[in-house]
């Protein structure tokens, strides 16, 4: 039975203000236990518990291009240490600095590979509340699809790269959307989130808003143009599994509030669904194919009392949620011929040449590059 919708005659706002609760219930490590049988397998690696947070945070944030010795391979290998450290001296030898820095995460290397050991032999990783996704280019694709980490370094290599990763180890970005009181004071605890990483159809992947727990709005998560997605008894369908799902499953179970963003997966036949991710409901969040002026105006009008002459806001509050797709080949969303977070990526002679120098070295050796260029 569909849920009664709340009414209120006073409008919401953009966004609603969080508690640091609130955005902390997003996080993996808390909501995983409440829907372990209806989504991916994770494993929370708490790197303070480790005893290694500082090191990573030393490695993560330092210019730096160098990966923790002993992370290289999906096996514990002294050959392939040996090598590291031969590379490491060649490198080394022919700059013109000091030696190279040496970071050691041995307790989370060990982790990270006991995971992968246990998922089949690939995870797909990300901190608190964010993946890598920016640098899905900077590792070689393969069949399998973009974060398909195989090793440690693989890990380490898509954290390092990513642009994204940096908004959950600063506390005013992390916990944007709360007072200011409750932005500041110390950096996030650190999480290393480490999921089985499967094969998925990108076309069934869904976003959902929730405002003032109603189900307000979902929307395709790939940019793409689907063709069975034109069709009104398969949106139907997604619209009535995802609105089940939400009803029996989440909403109630939640502990992030009345205000969130989540993300399914939805089954072949598209009858049921499982969780891949919660996020606040806040403007870092991409709203894809809505935007939140519009999700803000969908709330507002299913807020409205009804009247008996109010056929017309009957109509639009009895089919939320609104479902948004591409509906054109045309759709200025389409990301048909642009690569995904393609502003992020940077050319394979750049990453080359970064190899076994820090960010001084190989602005130097960049420049020297770039000029040698020009007079060729």
């Amino acid at each position: 039975m569909p849920i009664p919708i709340p009414t209120s005659s006073e409008e919401a706002e953009l966004f609603p203000t969080l508690t640091r609760a609130q955005i902390d219930s997003a996080r993996t490590s808390a909501w995983y236990d409440t829907f372990e049988d209806i989504t991916f397998d994770s494993t929370v690696i708490d790197l303070a518990g480790l005893g290694e947070e500082e090191e990573f945070l030393h490695w993560l944030e330092a210019d730096s291009i160098f990966l923790p010795e002993g992370s290289e391979g999906r096996y514990v290998s002294e050959t392939s240490s040996s090598t590291r450290q031969r590379s490491t001296s060649n490198a080394s030898s022919s700059s013109s600095s000091s030696d190279a820095p040496e970071y050691h995460l041995p307790k989370l290397n060990a982790a990270i590979r006991e995971v992968i050991e246990k998922y089949d032999g690939a995870v797909f990783p990300k901190l608190n509340w964010t993946a890598p996704k920016d640098a899905a280019f900077i590792l070689p694709q393969t069949a399998s699809g973009p974060l398909h980490c195989t090793s440690p370094s693989d890990v380490y290599l898509l954290l390092k790269s990513s642009d994204f990763i940096s908004h959950d180890l600063d506390p005013q970005r992390a916990y944007a959307g709360c007072d200011e009181e409750a932005q500041g004071g110390s950096r996030p605890k650190l999480e290393l989130v480490l999921k089985r990483f499967l094969d998925v159809n990108p076309s069934r992947e869904i976003r959902c808003f929730v405002r003032n727990n109603t189900l307000i709005g979902i929307t395709q998560r790939d940019s793409v143009f689907y063709d069975h997605l034109q069709l009104e008894d398969p949106r139907t369908k997604i619209c009535d599994t995802v609105r089940a799902f939400w009803e029996d499953e989440i909403r109630e179970n939640y502990g992030g509030g009345h205000d969130y963003i989540f993300d399914l997966y939805l089954s072949p036949n598209l009858d049921s669904a499982q969780i891949i991710d919660f996020q606040p409901y806040r403007p870092s969040v991409d709203p894809l194919l809505f935007t939140y002026e519009e999700l803000l105006s969908i709330l507002n009008s299913s807020l409205q009392p009804l009247s008996s002459s109010s056929d017309a806001l009957e109509t639009q509050r009895d089919r939320l949620p609104i479902f948004r797709i591409i509906d054109s080949q045309a759709h200025p969303s389409t990301s048909r011929n642009a690569p995904t977070y393609q502003s992020n990526m940077m050319p394979l002679e750049m990453i080359e040449l970064s190899q076994g120098r820090n960010m001084q070295e190989f602005k130097e050796a960049w420049d020297e590059a770039v000029a040698g260029g020009m007079t060729e």
